[in-house]
């Protein structure tokens, strides 16, 4: 209503001032009073052209060379502006209002250095430019997105705008241009090295997901090339005069379940949950391969769970899990921990990924290691912000047997993170 208001006025004043220097013309006479009137007559009438100019009938198309890609990659992005008339248009400014999630840069492992100033990411800058098309029907306008974050991202308004010579006129027009494109979560190269036994300030605690081994022989077979030496039955291989092996059945590790934290009552801890989702992707990775069933449970909005003994298409429904995710405003982490706890059985180990660490969440996982059930968690919270009472609070869920790995500043900004276990 308002934008039609303008319109009307913008209109009217054109009008009023044409017929104004007319006026003076008629009026005054002389060449001077003419001269004015037909050299402001062609900017005039150019517009009250703009005034009238249909923007809706431009048409927008927006291209995207990827609409898959892995967090931290460049993004190119086209748009064709398509006009129906050849009117002369001076010059057009060309707006794509980026989604909310694209406006900060995924940087790799770099963006964790500013794990305590979160905010200090958030300067995407917008994506505006101005073209002179005169009488070009159609124009092209490519930008990139350098370090996109992970996230469904939904490209819809694109925004148009252009007036005359003098800036009487200014018309704009907002045209819905939908398009979706998924971005993975990035990848951290994690590395398990050896145990160890004690939490020091700056240093990461053990990580240790434990699982038993057995080596029972399960029969033999003839001896076939390749074989180990060691596994070869000496004893029957002397009775029968021939080269035997023996089998083993095959080790049998304890399952694993690995909850993810989706919850926050502090809104600046999104890119400790970043870190999170991350390690998340890279700890089941890892994990598919020492242990027999593996899965996947984030706690958010609601329960999402993926077993990852369902080969490729479950590992594709976990990538796909982790790049919708988002951090919600609950407090009630514990409460579901304590829920998926009772659940568990006490032949899997468990695995919890969270960026906070309140006392009922350590009372939580306390009573939970008294079912005889093997904990680990990862806890991802900046050196500048972690308190004192967050440090005791470490320290006791160590000395109550549960493996703690601290990650901050220090280690995730490196290429390759080592953790104990």
């Amino acid at each position: 209503m308002l934008k039609s208001f303008f319109s009307i006025f913008r209109l009217i004043f054109v009008i009023v001032l044409l017929a104004a220097l007319f006026a003076y013309g008629m009026f005054q006479g002389g060449f001077v009073s003419w001269f004015l009137f037909f050299s402001f007559l062609p900017v005039l009438m150019y517009s009250l052209m703009m005034i009238l100019y249909p923007m809706k009938w431009v048409r927008i198309e927006r291209h995207i060379a990827k609409r898959y890609l892995k967090a931290g990659q460049t993004l190119t992005v086209t748009l064709k502006v398509k006009r129906h008339l050849p009117i002369p248009v001076f010059y057009m400014i060309i707006e794509d209002q980026l989604p909310t999630l694209l406006s900060w840069k995924d940087t790799r492992h770099l963006k964790y250095q500013f794990l305590s100033k979160p905010s200090k990411l958030l300067n995407r800058e917008g994506n505006k430019t101005i073209v002179f098309p005169w009488l070009k029907r159609e124009i092209t306008y490519q930008y990139e997105l350098p370090s996109v974050p992970r996230g469904r991202h939904e490209f819809n308004q694109v925004k148009l705008a252009t007036g005359d010579f003098l800036g009487l006129v200014r018309k704009e027009q907002e045209f819905n241009v939908e398009t979706i494109i998924f971005v993975e979560p990035g990848e951290i190269s994690l590395q398990l090295d050896h145990e160890r036994s004690t939490f020091e300030e700056g240093q990461q605690t053990a990580y240790s997901i434990k699982a038993n081994h057995t080596n029972l022989v399960a029969g033999i077979r003839d001896y076939e090339p390749g074989d180990q030496v060691t596994r070869i039955d000496w004893k029957t291989t002397a009775r029968t005069q021939n080269l035997v092996t023996k089998e083993f059945e095959e080790e049998k590790h304890k399952d694993l379940t690995i909850i993810l934290n989706g919850m926050s009552q502090d809104r600046q801890q999104w890119l400790a949950f970043e870190a999170c989702v991350e390690l998340t992707h890279a700890i089941a990775n890892h994990s598919i391969h020492d242990h027999g069933n593996v899965s996947v449970v984030a706690l958010g909005h609601g329960r999402e769970a993926i077993n990852l003994s369902h080969g490729k298409q479950s590992f594709e429904q976990l990538t796909r899990l982790l790049g919708n995710i988002n951090l919600v405003d609950d407090h009630s982490f514990h409460f579901q921990l304590k829920k998926e706890g009772w659940q568990l059985s006490k032949d899997r180990n468990l695995v919890i990924i969270t960026h906070e660490l309140s006392s009922s969440i350590n009372q939580t996982i306390f009573h939970l290691s008294q079912q005889n059930i093997d904990i680990d968690v990862f806890y991802v919270k900046s050196k500048h912000l972690i308190s004192t009472e967050e440090r005791n609070g470490i320290n006791q869920l160590h000395h109550a047997g549960i493996n703690v790995t601290w990650f901050n500043e220090d280690n995730l900004v490196r290429r390759h993170i080592e953790v104990n276990a």
